[in-house]
């Protein structure tokens, strides 16, 4: 059986005109209608029921390793590619599970709230510089604004150095649009062997702080030790790619609409504005009520299994769709609206489950806990000027544009 028999006459179709600017109704129905559903276009299972996406988060027999995807294929065994294969290769996204545990461990401490902690005025410093290049006009565009924000932070958990700023955001964003699967190969190909130098420049920052550790993330992976075992250079990239990738894109869309969500929700934006310690709780609510992600992180079938009625065999792809299990009635109450208050915002697991929760959660928190009442406390009188504008792409919910009117007086 390929998938519940309520599928039979639905058709999932996240393309439909106005999904990006509210996905919920089409979630509802994928809830109803077909809660285990084989998605032809992404030959995928589509999970959107909230005990079913839980489960599916929890079990051992799936895997995150895209190397655990009967799909998979490895890169081209081209010179030029062989940094970016080990560094991908060597990242939590394709380790295997084993691996995975091991780098965890030895990287968790580094993403304690204690040492993330310590960040917290770099990242309002960062912000104001952010909010200083902003037009001085009545109407502005807050979308882009906040497009640098994450990877500027990510460099100071780093400690990289000012003059290689610019090399490193460059460096980044490409190494971002790489996750694109929709590039063609001409794009894709031309991306990777511009990593060139942000590779290099690593590896110089590897071999300075081998010689002269300071109080940074980079130099505690370089020295961390379990069991007399320590990450090979190859580890270290590779955790410097895994920390971009889970931690700028991903926070910029948050921003972005929990931004939108507070605006379009005075109440509940008045409430952060006295008690700025309530953004931790708007970003909670705001993956919970309006996640940027369409469908989900893929997991991988070790062996078969069954997940609601529908038999899934080993080497499918299971999608859990967190956006749709958010809204699932059954354990949210008031699950439409958006709400800092509500007693049952924990079970929205926002940052993963196990082995696979966010290795940047706290960070995350921190970001928002400072970056949106920077914002609203250099913005006071600020008001939506218009709907948001999307930009289409295969996964996120792009937000390209959020206009707002300063309100100055």
């Amino acid at each position: 059986m390929r998938a519940d028999p309520g599928a039979e006459s639905f058709v999932f179709n996240p393309f439909v005109e106005g999904f990006d600017e509210d996905p919920a109704p089409v979630y509802s129905e994928l809830r109803a209608r077909a809660p285990v559903y084989f998605w032809p276009l992404a030959e995928a299972y589509l999970v959107s029921r909230y005990q079913d996406v839980l489960a599916v988060l929890k079990d051992p027999r799936l895997s995150r390793s895209h190397r655990d995807n009967a799909r998979y294929q490895p890169l081209p065994e081209v010179p030029e590619y062989q940094e970016y294969r080990s560094a991908t290769e060597n990242g939590l996204f394709q380790v295997k599970p084993a691996d995975h545990l091991r780098l965890r461990r030895l990287v968790n401490p580094g993403f304690s709230p204690r040492a993330i902690e310590r960040l917290r005025g770099q990242i309002r410093e960062i912000t104001l510089a952010a909010l200083a290049g902003l037009p001085a006009a009545e109407l502005v565009d807050l979308a882009p604004m906040v497009d640098d924000i994450p990877l500027r932070v990510i460099g100071r958990l780093l400690a990289i150095p000012p003059a290689m700023e610019p090399g490193f955001l460059s460096f980044a964003r490409a190494r971002l649009l790489l996750i694109n699967p929709a590039l063609s190969f001409e794009e894709r190909d031309e991306l990777i062997r511009g990593l060139a130098p942000g590779y290099r420049d690593i590896r110089t920052l590897l071999a300075e702080r081998r010689q002269r550790p300071g109080d940074d993330l980079l130099s505690n992976l370089i020295h961390i030790e379990e069991e007399g075992g320590r990450l090979s250079e190859a580890e270290l990239i590779g955790m410097v790619e895994s920390i971009i990738i889970g931690g700028a894109d991903t926070t910029v869309h948050t921003l972005r609409f929990m931004l939108l969500n507070l605006l379009r929700n005075p109440e509940q934006l008045a409430r952060v504005r006295a008690d700025p310690s309530l953004a931790r709780a708007a970003m909670e609510e705001t993956l919970r009520f309006d996640h940027f992600n369409k469908f989900g992180t893929p997991s991988f079938v070790l062996e078969d299994l069954t997940i609601g009625d529908v038999h899934i065999a080993k080497g499918s792809t299971v999608i859990p769709m967190k956006g749709a299990g958010s809204r699932d009635p059954e354990v949210f109450a008031r699950p439409d609206e958006f709400d800092l208050a509500r007693a049952d915002l924990g079970e929205a697991h926002n940052f993963g489950l196990g082995p696979h929760s966010c290795l940047g959660a706290h960070l995350a928190r921190l970001e928002a806990e400072v970056v949106v009442p920077t914002i609203l406390e250099q913005l006071p009188g600020m008001t939506l000027a218009g709907p948001p504008q999307f930009t289409p792409h295969l996964f996120f919910r792009v937000m390209s544009s959020l206009p707002v009117r300063r309100g100055m007086t």
